[in-house]
């Protein structure tokens, strides 16, 4: 399990690799269906909310490759932004 620090010292998340799923989970990134008993990550995590004076917590299913994708893209971006 690895931890990834934000910017912000009160955000961080955790991804899980998940052997097999026990249902249906629905990608975040593309919205296509996980299929029960197939491997998917899960990235969970607190972030700062501006809605209220706490935090959120989030929990989301990742298809492997998709999330491969998204690190790319973020990679890119943080690239292009200096």
């Amino acid at each position: 399990m690895s931890q990834h620090k934000t910017k912000s010292n009160q955000e961080f998340s955790i991804e899980r690799p998940i052997k097999k799923s026990r249902k249906e989970h629905a990608c975040c990134h593309c919205h296509k269906t996980i299929p029960a008993k197939s491997t998917y990550v899960r990235t969970v995590g607190v972030a700062e909310s501006y809605r209220h004076y706490g935090n959120d917590f989030f929990s989301n299913a990742w298809h492997p490759a998709c999330l491969e994708d998204y690190r790319g893209y973020c990679r890119d971006r943080l690239r292009r932004q200096g």
